[in-house]
């Protein structure tokens, strides 16, 4: 009789543990399923935000349109071409958006620094932390490419 029922304790505690290691099993399924819908969710609104790269020359005089589509590639592409030594201003706007909405990388190496901006229809606010380099500049850009909220999380405009 004491045999069946360490048998039975044994079978009951086989069956606990099988139990337990499925469910963690399967909740770690649903969290990477979870995350994965995330990042398709992420990517579809990346490819159906439009922005267009535009480039301003002579303090704002005169701007040319790069891309109205823009893309991680024309970005570097664009802000290494750029001379930098004279007063540029590099902005992605973005054509999706309910109302206005651009970021701005602008100045120049030499005597006007390096800042950027981002406006909408109600203001304008600029990066706390100064700017030094155009690489800087350029990883800011990219970020905003990425998606609004990967750069409001990394960077501070007041």
């Amino acid at each position: 009789m004491n045999t069946y029922i360490i048998f039975g304790i044994l079978a009951l505690i086989g069956i606990f543990a099988l139990v337990s290691w499925n469910s963690k099993r399967n909740s770690n399924t649903y969290e990477i399923a979870e995350n994965k819908s995330e990042l398709l969710n992420r990517e579809i609104r990346q490819k159906q935000r439009g922005l267009k790269l535009t480039v301003s020359y002579d303090y704002g005089e005169i701007t040319k349109t790069i891309s109205e589509k823009a893309t991680a590639e024309i970005i570097k592409s664009t802000m290494e071409s750029t001379n930098w030594n004279e007063f540029h201003i590099v902005e992605l706007e973005d054509e999706n958006g309910n109302g206005y909405k651009a970021l701005h990388v602008s100045g120049s190496l030499g005597d006007d620094g390096l800042a950027s901006g981002f406006v909408t229809d109600d203001d304008h606010i600029l990066l706390v932390k100064p700017l030094e380099t155009v690489e800087q500049m350029t990883e800011i850009l990219l970020d905003f490419l990425k998606g609004e909220e990967i750069w409001r999380n990394k960077y501070e405009y007041k």
